[in-house]
């Protein structure tokens, strides 16, 4: 530790009061006897003699006795004193005024001197009061260091003593740890010990429970050794048996084989005389075939007038709509047409497609498929192709892919195996919409050839989504009628303004005849026809009537056997070209409503359908190809 200087302590002075303000003249004078003062002017008043006289200082003023020395003199006071030290020139005896005159001047050097000296005394007695302040704050902090040292040096004594105390605990402590050690030491070898014992009694023990399970499973065995050979006795007289059971099974086995080989030729040969049966029944009747359904009212419709309709066989319906004036019957008119069949207002959706599964076996034996649906906006045609909600309501669609996958399985026994696929598209304003694209942008769907022949057609960009199961399917129909467009008329709150067609292609193939077919199921739910005096969107309704005209013109060129068909005049026409006019089987369906304010739109439907019904297409082939011709 470092040592802290002993400051002398300033004894307290009495410091002379700076407010004595007294005469210098007066102080000076009386502070001289009055002896000095003769000698003072008799030293002024001698003549000079040839040698030169020093003048003699004036006596200093004393300090007073409570005044401490200053123990350095400040530089100002000293140049004072070299000045008072000077020779003073000399002065001529007689010369008093000189010589006051000198007096005056000393007096003006003494009074000057004074006033520096009382500068230099406040300045001191400022520099004294800080230094004694510093002195006395020094004193101050070398009280507290010196007390924190003696508490420091007290507290050192103590640490002292408690570390020998602890020291001595250490030594005990380390002797005690070192017995410790030897008997952990000790305790630890004869634990190995122990364990070595233990391991070996344990292997022992196992040594011992093996060998008593080896000999109790050793006495099992030959125990089931001596069971097994009573029975393998018996079992060998058995063998022997079965040997001859076993030729006797062979020789049935290779003969039922051959029996169900043959079985299979005849069931092939039978599945296709029936097809070709089915085909030729198909064209008998037709191949563009035309059913008529009406559609019944619904509650909400039945205060609203009807015109009468009478069914007079399976085949034939009459209309009439009897005109009134003033209540008396002025006059009626009657249409009778004949269609391949009429479905009353009693048919159910099952009844209709009765009729039409017939269609759909035919897709399935390979010949292309044309269905569509015809009528007047609000006559049912959505409800025939699509239905409503629950397996009874079901329409043509999803009951033709139920029947397909329904079919798969018969097909699979005979060695067919079948792929479907499905497409939806619509024909609005002329332009074709792919319904399983949600994209409002769509790329140009256009309609081309397939082959050089022209006689099938695809639309190029449609997405097709493989289907395994009908389920897969009404999930594809439910997203196709949600991007379908729809809107409110005067014959039906949700008209349908555009013509939809799910197209389902069907592929099968049999490695063991080697044979493959194609074919495509078209599904086609017509817009509906409505006057243009009873509709609110008149652009729609104007490419509706303007296709469903060029449709009546294909119709037309058809019944008349024309050397040129207008199919390139619509969208519609051109998609159903192979339908109406190539290698395809079509039906259509009719729908028509029994309200009054709708009988003349229910004619031209009727007569429409009738010149459908009176074209006769060429004969549809199947589609069918050899696997090695591929």
């Amino acid at each position: 530790m470092s040592r802290i200087p002993k400051y002398p302590v300033a004894a307290k002075e009495n410091r002379p009061a700076i407010s004595n303000t007294r005469n210098v003249t007066r102080t000076i004078g009386s502070g001289l006897s009055e002896t000095d003062k003769k000698n003072l002017l008799l030293n002024h008043t001698k003549p000079m003699r040839n040698a030169p006289v020093a003048s003699a200082p004036a006596p200093r003023i004393k300090r007073s006795a409570t005044v401490p020395a200053p123990s350095v003199v400040p530089s100002k006071i000293t140049k004072v004193e070299k000045k008072s030290a000077a020779v003073a020139p000399k002065i001529a005896p007689y010369d008093y005024k000189a010589r006051f005159n000198d007096l005056l001047e000393k007096h003006k050097g003494i009074k000057s001197e004074l006033s520096e000296l009382r500068d230099k005394h406040v300045e001191v007695s400022d520099e004294y009061e800080r230094v004694k302040e510093t002195v006395e704050g020094s004193i101050a902090e070398r009280d507290m260091l010196k007390e924190k040292l003696l508490n420091t040096l007290k507290d050192l004594r103590q640490k002292s003593i408690e570390y020998e105390s602890l020291k001595i605990d250490h030594e005990i402590k380390k002797q005690e740890n070192e017995e410790l050690l030897g008997k952990a030491n000790l305790l630890e070898d004869i634990t190995n010990s122990l364990k070595l014992k233990s391991l070996e009694f344990d292997r022992l023990k196992i040594e011992f429970d093996e060998l008593s399970r080896r000999h109790k499973s050793l006495s099992e065995e030959a125990e089931a050794l001596r069971v097994l050979t009573d029975h393998l006795k018996k079992i060998s007289v058995e063998h022997d048996k079965l040997q001859l059971d076993y030729k006797d099974i062979v020789d049935v086995m290779t003969k039922t084989k051959t029996d169900t080989d043959a079985l299979q030729n005849i069931l092939a040969t039978m599945y296709t005389d029936q097809r070709v049966l089915r085909n030729t029944v198909q064209d008998l009747k037709g191949n563009i075939r035309v059913y008529c359904r009406v559609r019944p009212p619904l509650e909400t419709e039945a205060s609203k007038p009807l015109y009468n309709l009478n069914v007079l066989d399976a085949c034939s319906i009459e209309v009439e709509k009897i005109e009134l004036l003033n209540s008396v019957r002025k006059g009626k008119s009657q249409h009778s047409f004949s269609f391949d069949g009429i479905f009353t207002p009693h048919s159910t959706q099952e009844d209709v497609f009765a009729e039409v599964s017939q269609m759909v076996q035919s897709a399935l034996d390979g010949y292309n498929v044309c269905i569509f649906a015809y009528g007047q906006t609000g006559s049912g045609k959505t409800y025939t192709m699509e239905g409503g909600s629950g397996e009874e309501q079901y329409g043509i669609i999803p009951r033709a892919i139920n029947m397909i996958f329904t079919c798969m399985g018969d097909l699979k026994r005979m060695g067919w195996d079948l792929a479907i696929k499905a497409s939806f598209l619509e024909i609005y304003n002329e332009v074709i919409y792919d319904l399983l694209n949600s994209c409002k942008d769509q790329v140009n769907h256009e309609i081309k050839m397939m082959n050089s022949k022209g006689t099938d057609l695809y639309v190029s960009n449609l997405k097709e989504e493989e289907v395994k199961s009908s389920h897969d399917f009404i999930r594809l129909l439910l997203f196709a009628q949600r991007n379908r467009q729809t809107a409110a008329t005067i014959n039906n709150e949700r008209s349908s303004r555009s013509h939809s067609v799910a197209q389902i292609k069907i592929t099968a193939i049999n490695e063991k005849r080697k044979e493959k077919f194609t074919s495509n199921l078209n599904l086609v739910d017509l817009a509906g026809s409505e006057s243009g005096k009873t509709t609110q969107r008149m652009d729609e309704t104007k490419h509706i009537n303007r296709s469903l005209s060029e449709l009546s013109k294909v119709i037309l060129s058809l019944q008349t056997n024309q050397s040129h068909i207008p199919y390139r005049n619509s969208k519609l026409t051109h998609l159903l070209m192979p339908s109406l006019g190539g290698n395809s089987k079509t039906l259509m369906l009719v729908n028509i409503n029994q309200f009054d304010e709708c009988f003349g739109e229910t004619l031209n439907s009727l007569r429409f359908a009738t010149k459908v019904n009176s074209c006769r297409s060429i004969k549809a082939k199947k589609n069918l190809t050899q696997l090695g011709d591929l």
